[in-house]
């Protein structure tokens, strides 16, 4: 059990570039805003993603987990009770290895980029645990759930229907980007083209990341007095 005065632990998982990622190394390491934090691994289900290149230069200890790779689901399989069977199991192995005794277990898991929904055979073990797990999501609560989010505001957009859009953090739930939002931001169409839309938004994304990723952490930090 951490004491009051240290840090709170927390564990990345990110699949690709790591940008989200690189924003919370900045944030625990040079900035300070998460001067009451420590990243104490990376772990990463897609094999070369540069986000490893990040952990590296910052020291952070990180690990390679795949569904295929791992043994768990035949490449290019279509049954959908086996890639439901072999997601579950994937799933549960992976909680087995963050709660693996003699690891040093995080207090908060922040999916930076993660490109994998998880079941309850990955959140019920966590959650008995008392780990926390928040996600970033490029739309507002409710709307635009799942892959492709900016893709599908900028469609709505065109079409007139709306004329904004935004970034949550909110905790994680076995319904896709249905949890409990953590901050919100609204952000307002400018008329730029996707790419362009894009850009704008990923960049707002490194802030909140990090501004929740604090919250959630001071709070855990707080609770262990009480």
């Amino acid at each position: 059990m951490a004491d009051s005065k240290e840090p709170c632990r927390i564990l990345v998982m990110a699949s690709g570039f790591g940008s989200n990622f690189q924003a919370l190394i900045d944030a625990a390491v040079s900035t300070g805003e998460l001067q009451n934090s420590r990243i104490i691994s990376l772990i990463t289900n897609r094999k070369g993603a540069h986000a490893t290149a990040r952990a590296d230069k910052a020291g952070i200890p990180w690990e390679y987990f795949n569904l295929i790779s791992n043994g768990f689901l035949q490449k290019g399989e279509k049954d959908e009770q086996k890639v439901a069977e072999g997601r579950q199991k994937y799933d549960a192995a992976l909680a087995e290895r963050i709660l693996a005794p003699g690891k040093v277990r995080p207090e908060l898991i922040v999916l930076a980029g993660w490109m994998h929904v998880f079941s309850t055979a990955f959140l019920e073990p966590i959650d008995k645990a008392g780990i926390r797990v928040i996600n970033l999501h490029p739309a507002l609560p409710g709307e635009f759930d799942g892959a492709m989010a900016i893709e599908r505001a900028f469609d709505a957009f065109k079409a007139g229907r709306l004329t904004r859009t935004g970034i949550m953090a909110h905790y994680v739930i076995d319904e896709v980007d249905r949890g409990e939002p953590i901050l919100i931001q609204e952000i307002e169409w400018k008329g730029e083209e996707l790419e362009a839309l894009k850009e704008r938004i990923h960049g707002h994304e490194h802030g909140l990341i990090v501004k929740a990723t604090a919250k959630v952490a001071q709070e855990i930090i707080d609770e262990r007095a009480s």
